[in-house]
């Protein structure tokens, strides 16, 4: 008796993949096969299924750049950030100079808090493409983390002459020079940005810490509903973001 109707679809799935295989003459399914039985596993809740399908297309086929990051997205999803970085980094000494994978690793040492190594990632792709807008706005976050907020500021502005319309790019601008103690300018940036009808939840927190930085605190509680304890949620965003600046001075690389 088969008590889960999904997991019933998803191995169906993976039996039709593989039965086609076998009339093709082919001994396995590629990548490709496997990670659509991961991806059918994986929204139909069945993580353990599309992890060990993703798994099984990552070492069919190892250097196959797209199945080794989706295997360590999916990782990540999962919780399991160590192995999830793991796949990537041996991806990236398989394939050195692949942009794809140097941008996943930089994300995900960013995520872990290691900036000055995603850093370095991200200088390799804009070393071979100098134009690269995730990659210029990556470095701009490293950059950020590491308390160097004119060079972030310099980097968002260079992702910005490529992609004038990028709402990330602009956000993290804002967010820089918020945490660089120039919240007038700050403002500038993020109040049209948040006028916006694809402003997301994290353009108008930002926008909202701008007001309230510089003075306009009715404005703060109007953008964020007008909660009270939403406008104090931002006074600590303020407070901790000045400690930020204080302790991490900027060109502190460690």
């Amino acid at each position: 008796m088969i008590r889960s109707p999904s997991r019933f679809v998803v191995l169906l799935g993976a039996a039709s993949v593989l039965g086609a295989c076998a009339n093709d003459g082919i001994r396995d399914p590629d990548a490709a096969s496997r990670m659509r039985v991961a991806s059918t596993a994986e929204a139909g809740g069945q993580m353990d299924v599309a992890l060990s399908m993703y798994g099984a297309a990552a070492a069919r086929d190892p250097n196959n750049a797209e199945a080794q990051a989706r295997f360590a997205a999916a990782l990540m999803r999962a919780g399991n950030r160590a192995q999830a970085e793991q796949v990537l980094a041996a991806a990236v000494q398989r394939r050195p100079d692949d942009g794809s994978l140097l941008m996943e690793l930089g994300k995900m040492r960013l995520r872990n808090g290691a900036a000055g190594e995603a850093l370095g990632l991200f200088d390799r792709v804009l070393a071979r493409d100098s134009r690269n807008v995730p990659a210029l706005d990556g470095r701009g976050v490293a950059l950020d983390l590491m308390g160097r907020h004119p060079e972030a500021q310099d980097s968002y502005r260079r992702a910005q002459a490529v992609s004038p319309d990028s709402i990330s790019v602009a956000n993290n601008l804002g967010l820089s020079l918020l945490l660089d103690g120039r919240p007038d300018e700050a403002r500038a940036v993020l109040e049209p940005l948040a006028r916006r009808a694809d402003a997301n939840q994290r353009v108008t927190a930002n926008y909202a810490i701008s007001l309230a930085a510089t003075g306009d605190e009715a404005a703060a509680r109007t953008v964020l509903g007008g909660e009270e304890a939403d406008l104090r949620g931002v006074a600590e965003v303020l407070r901790v973001n000045r400690q930020v600046i204080e302790v991490t001075p900027a060109g502190d690389r460690s």
